[in-house]
């Protein structure tokens, strides 16, 4: 059974909600692959504002840290970017390479091959 937790969800608006229900329905699958175990997976979302120089525009970059939980193991990644999106997938990215590392799940895939 795969739980997902996420604290800082009601800084975002409605949009960006729904890009990440997407985004972590795709890892999600990805990851269970990956470990084949169950796991709980813990998003850690934070906005912070930054003033530009003209004062007129506020712009907004986000912070996520990523942790999965599995049976025997645990994974974190954390990225940071102006772009919703991007942040999210960044972390999800650091923490797929991080199990694949753990479990060198890319060499067993070519493990057997001539």
């Amino acid at each position: 059974m795969e739980e997902v937790k996420i604290k800082g969800v009601e800084i975002l608006n409605q949009a960006e909600k729904d890009s990440l229900n997407q985004i972590i329905e795709k890892y999600k699958e990805k990851i269970k692959w990956k470990t084949k175990s169950d796991f709980i997976l813990k998003l850690v979302i934070k906005e912070y504002s930054h003033d530009s120089s003209d004062l007129s525009t506020k712009r907004k970059k986000y912070s996520i840290k990523a942790d999965v939980t599995g049976q025997s193991q645990k994974f974190e990644s954390n990225a940071e970017d102006w772009e919703f999106n991007t942040a999210v997938r960044k972390a999800f990215d650091k923490l797929i390479q991080e199990i694949e590392h753990k479990y060198h799940s890319s060499e067993q895939r070519n493990s057997g091959k001539k």
